[in-house]
């Protein structure tokens, strides 16, 4: 009997430790993201256009479950911009033409890449989010419309890239 009351004890220890050591995992994803200024924050939801150049917005939509906790670096042109929670934009200010965005992952890895053209005096918003409702995979895509674009950098708080 008391063998059995041990071999509990224990297996309820490697248990709670590793829901412990898990937790810690995924609060210390969400931990590294920074933040721009409010004024900074204020001005580009605006959405105002840069005469000759492109304003690329990258914004992540809010996400539930699986995918929530995990931060995304969002990259263009082989250069950070933001490290990317949900609810989250980032933001760069690019010459017209294509230019290559992904995200990665941490914990995980990179997304496909996406192409966008870009013309001068143009605002581009890239969508960062988990495809299947937030079952799915990370993916950057055009969203379904420019409502949804613009509401998603509104309703979103500005993320520059995080220190290493």
């Amino acid at each position: 009997m008391f063998l059995k009351l041990t071999e509990k004890s224990t297996t309820m220890r490697v248990q709670l430790f590793t829901f412990t050591a898990v937790l810690a995992l995924a609060a210390s994803g969400c931990a590294t993201v920074q933040y721009g200024g409010k004024d900074t924050e204020a001005k580009l939801q605006q959405l105002t256009p840069v005469p000759n150049k492109t304003s690329l917005y990258v914004c992540r939509e809010s996400a539930a479950f699986f995918g929530a906790g995990n931060r995304t670096t969002a990259v263009v042109d082989g250069q950070p911009i933001g490290t990317l929670k949900p609810a989250n934009f980032a933001h760069t200010v690019v010459a017209p033409g294509l230019h290559e965005i992904y995200v990665k992952r941490s914990p995980g890895g990179d997304s496909g890449i996406l192409k966008v053209s870009s013309q001068p005096g143009e605002v581009v918003i890239v969508w960062v989010g988990m495809t299947g409702g937030g079952f799915g995979v990370l993916t950057v895509d055009q969203f379904s419309s420019k409502a949804d674009a613009e509401q998603c950098v509104r309703s979103a708080a500005y993320a520059i890239p995080a220190d290493s």
